[in-house]
């Protein structure tokens, strides 16, 4: 059987040193998933269902968003409405919301990756659309107004006073190119019929920014630069700060992935391997390499999943690692869940149970992560069965430093 077919549906568990040339220097460190390792074992299935609905049968690539609705991802790409694709009792439901509410509201968009009680909110271009599914209102916000300006990305920074923080991309005067644009961060109310904006800051060529509950990253890659502010885009602190600028010769990645409540982040992009780096008291903060050319790095919203795609050497594919403290890392093996992979703005995760769903060509695939079939369901959670076994396969097998003797 052809070695890449005996890859699929694995589970993988192996934590060795290697050496790599990493921001410019030979440097021996950890690299904890090799691909050469895995072993066939574990499979982890989705539910697949072809997308219904749209001109000559079905709809393709459709955009796909996280809701406030348990069990269900959204999605503006079918019809000009708003869709909350839910997942009751192993089937697909389509309910479409706020339709013909505004021109034009599908086509995919900026989309916000926190959720918010009732609310739901994208941007397109230069306007953002706001709905509250409570009061069954919708509001169209223009904004810029120039056509030199364009909406680039959208976070929530307080849902309860509807504040959000948007990049702006500005087309400088006598630009020579379209790259010639300036770029800002711009924290607006969104509470009334007009935006209001709050604060304003300048955002630096060559950098990147995302936000958690309580933070705002921005990360100059080129000067190697951390810069952290709170969500009113105020001057603050983070202990990745430190991290950061203690082995920031051996740092190279373009993005930040950094888990909702546990001290740890991935560093990754730039064509890079994905870098796991901890601010725990009581662990190495050492960098560790994780795994070869990954391309995405996306956290369940429950903080006990972490799902990746992995671009490089061979054509992509889509894993998941179950998350827990009993990890040295953090961090299980991974496991396959399907050998293709999503765009971004094609893949969310579900709520109430938590699950993964993705998007591609003309089919939905979802991976419910709480309601499984496993030997001990009824006694714990498919999670926590997960981890369990990993960890004794793991002692067995004296990987991560567990099974040693002291």
């Amino acid at each position: 059987m052809n070695r890449t077919i005996q890859l699929f549906r694995i589970i993988a568990c192996f934590f060795l040193l290697s050496t790599n040339a990493y921001g410019g220097k030979i440097m021996e460190t950890p690299l904890l998933y090799k691909e050469k390792d895995m072993n066939e074992d574990i499979s982890l299935p989705p539910q697949i269902f072809k997308i219904r609905g749209g001109l000559f049968g079905g709809y393709r690539n459709v955009s796909l968003f996280p809701v406030p609705f348990d069990n269900a991802v959204g999605s503006n790409d079918m019809g000009n409405a708003v869709t909350i694709i839910s997942f009751p009792k192993g089937k697909i439901d389509y309910d479409r919301y706020f339709r013909n509410a505004a021109d034009d509201m599908s086509g995919g968009g900026e989309f916000v990756a926190q959720t918010a009680k009732d609310i739901l909110g994208y941007g397109q271009v230069r306007r953002f659309l706001l709905f509250d599914f409570k009061k069954k209102l919708h509001r169209e916000y223009r904004i810029v107004f120039p056509i030199t300006q364009y909406i680039k990305k959208i976070a929530l920074a307080d849902a309860e006073r509807k504040r959000f923080i948007f990049e702006i991309e500005s087309q400088k005067r006598n630009a020579k190119n379209s790259f010639d644009v300036d770029k800002s961060l711009q924290l607006i109310d969104l509470s009334d019929d007009k935006h209001k904006v709050i604060k304003e800051i300048p955002k630096a060529p060559g950098t990147i920014w995302i936000t958690t509950k309580d933070r705002v990253f921005l990360w100059e890659f080129d000067e190697k630069k951390l810069h952290v502010y709170n969500m009113n885009l105020e001057p603050a602190h983070h202990p990745l700060e430190e991290v950061v600028k203690k082995y920031q010769d051996q740092l190279d990645f373009s993005r930040i992935a950094i888990h909702p409540y546990l001290p740890f982040a991935f560093l990754y992009g730039a064509m890079k391997e994905e870098t796991f780096i901890t601010w725990s008291k009581d662990r190495s903060d050492a960098p560790h390499l994780l795994i070869e050319s990954g391309s995405y790095v996306s956290f369940s919203p429950d903080g006990k999943w972490v799902a990746y795609q992995k671009y490089y050497p061979r054509h992509n594919k889509t894993y998941l690692m179950p998350i827990s403290e009993k990890y040295p890392h953090y961090l299980g093996s991974p496991i396959l869940l399907a050998d293709t992979y999503f765009d971004e703005g094609k893949f969310a995760w579900t709520t109430n149970p938590t699950g993964f769903v993705g998007s591609r060509l003309d089919k939905i695939y979802h991976w419910d992560l709480e309601n499984r079939d496993f030997p001990e369901k009824g006694k714990m959670s498919f999670h926590d069965y997960i981890v369990k076994n990993d960890l004794e396969k793991l002692t067995r097998e004296k990987k991560q430093g567990l099974g040693n003797k002291h």
